[in-house]
């Protein structure tokens, strides 16, 4: 399939309360449904203090304590995830708030919110079938849809007040298109405070240094923010050096380490007898994120643990497509499966990593922390396009000995093979202790929430 059947997700399943999908068991973290919101407990015209902030409300409009955040994202997964995990952990920590995710993602609303929590969802530019247009027109087709999410976001910013806007790796929104309301509730609301979060690596620091210079992020991160979260290690990658960040701006800096959401708890024999696999013998997990461009990794992937089962005869291996690999290139994967190769659309990657011996990913954020966070030997496949986030990752973590990486131009060569054939006789205990010794903790979440704390206070 092209994408996500209507009212349906990538590994998730209907509500029986709500209608509302949700995910397979440890998926986001096995958050609830949403409810409504909790009337607020002040008196009109009563200041509270969170954190140093006194928020004075208006008689006859009781100020609900909220939380602001902007996940980009476009036709991916990862985004849209890791904000929703870290809604999830402040509204754990602080029962008396909301939350409201602004978010142009198309699958957003199929996730499962937390209590409390609701999205603002953003228009994306839409195009019918036969529809051609020029570069110029495409251009300023754009534009005008990124017009239409710049207003939204300023009225939602200025109507919500929030107590805090957490924006996710664009600061100022894609193409800038939430500079206006930032500012603008800035100068209305002089007591909000502005984190801006992003993942350690980004794309190539020339290009990140260059945009962030023409759209004027370095003046924001002096000026408009109060804190910068980073969702990584500096022992792994030192954002200050690689963005070129102010000595100004530096104290700013807080690493949270990396957000992932709980391993889930999974049994591994179990789960082998429920996709019908034998009890013992290595497992592969090959997963390509939203699957739009993870057809020709997992094409060689089929063809690699062919030729490698005939070192390994006991090797088994599941590949899960993701929602948005086109449908006729899923029916060519599928056609190909055996029973020693199984073929998934969708399902909860974190459980099956959990499960498996070894790892395949494209190396985008949540699959490569996913995998780390369990401690298994790691494949990453980079995606090969103008962005180099993924092979930047993927050469950080093969110098510290915690991945193989192969270029997608050698996937018809042995080295896919090799690199295989080394994650499923890696050393499971030394694996595990190398992992630990270079990301010593997985909790990013939580302990952004605790960095979050110092302007989110408490009762």
């Amino acid at each position: 399939m092209a994408g996500p059947r209507p009212g349906s997700a990538p590994g998730h399943r209907r509500s029986g309360r709500s209608g509302r999908p949700h995910p397979h068991p440890g998926a986001l973290g096995g958050v609830a449904g949403r409810s409504r919101r909790p009337a607020a407990a002040r008196r009109p015209g009563r200041p509270s203090r969170r954190g140093g902030r006194a928020h004075v409300t208006r008689p006859g409009a009781p100020h609900t304590p909220t939380v602001l955040l902007y996940a980009q994202d476009h036709q991916g997964l990862g985004h849209i995830t890791r904000t929703l995990t870290i809604a999830r952990c402040v509204l754990a920590a602080y029962p008396t708030f909301v939350a409201y995710i602004a978010t142009k993602s198309p699958v957003a609303g199929n996730f499962t919110l937390p209590e409390r929590c609701d999205y603002i969802k953003l228009p994306t530019l839409l195009c019918a079938e036969g529809v051609e247009r020029s570069p110029a027109e495409e251009e300023a087709a754009k534009q005008r849809i990124r017009t239409i999410r710049g207003q939204i976001l300023r009225a939602a910013a200025l109507g919500l007040a929030p107590d805090l806007v957490l924006v996710d790796h664009e600061p100022l929104g894609a193409k800038g298109e939430f500079r206006e309301g930032l500012y603008a509730l800035k100068a209305q609301c002089p007591g909000t405070k502005f984190v801006f979060g992003l993942r350690d690596i980004m794309d190539d620091v020339g290009r990140i240094q260059g945009q962030w210079r023409a759209l004027g992020v370095y003046d924001a991160l002096e000026h408009l923010y109060d804190g910068i979260a980073v969702y990584g290690s500096p022992s792994l990658y030192d954002v200050a050096e690689a963005y070129a960040i102010p000595a100004s701006v530096q104290p700013k800096l807080h690493y949270c380490g990396y957000v992932v959401r709980d391993p889930p708890a999974v049994d591994r024999s179990a789960l082998r007898q429920e996709l019908g696999l034998p009890p013992s013998g290595p497992l592969i997990v090959a997963t390509v994120g939203s699957g739009s461009d993870g057809y020709p990794v997992l094409e060689a992937v089929q063809a690699a643990v062919e030729r490698l089962r005939a070192l390994v005869p006991e090797l088994h291996t599941v590949m899960v497509t993701g929602p948005f690999m086109p449908a006729e290139q899923q029916a060519v994967l599928q056609a190909r499966a055996t029973a020693t190769c199984r073929v998934m659309s969708q399902a909860d990657n974190f459980r099956l990593m959990a499960a498996a011996d070894a790892v395949v990913s494209m190396g985008g954020y949540n699959s490569v922390c996913e995998a780390l966070a369990v401690a298994r030997p790691l494949v990453i496949v980079p995606r090969a396009t103008h962005k180099v986030e993924q092979q930047i990752r993927a050469e950080t973590l093969a110098s510290r000995g915690l991945a193989r990486w192969v270029h997608p131009k050698d996937l018809s060569g042995p080295r896919l093979v090799e690199a295989l054939r080394w994650a499923v006789s890696c050393d499971r205990r030394a694996h595990e202790e190398r992992v630990h010794e270079v990301i010593p903790s997985f909790d990013g979440a939580a302990r952004l929430v605790t960095y979050l704390a110092r302007w989110l206070g408490g009762d």
